[in-house]
């Protein structure tokens, strides 16, 4: 049975480190219907992250969602599903 989390990834902007663990977390059933939060100070790289992240999630038929940040504060907001 599918359980929502969030789960939040501080300097996601690490594509090697964020999309190993997209790849993982999008082969976990159980997480269906989960927050991904990512958080980085650069810009342009959680951009990238955030994009490819939703690609491989859609490839993959996984049901994650995805929301990224510059603020590491809003990472720890209740999440609204």
């Amino acid at each position: 049975m599918p359980t929502s989390v969030k789960v939040s990834v501080i300097g996601a902007g690490s594509a090697q480190f964020s999309l190993g663990l997209v790849k993982d977390l999008c082969l976990t059933e159980h997480l269906s219907g989960s927050i991904v939060s990512f958080m980085d100070i650069n810009k342009d790289r959680l951009a990238m992250i955030h994009k490819l992240a939703n690609r491989y999630a859609d490839e993959l038929g996984a049901d994650l969602h995805f929301e990224s940040t510059t603020n590491a504060r809003l990472l720890f907001k209740t999440p609204t599903l």
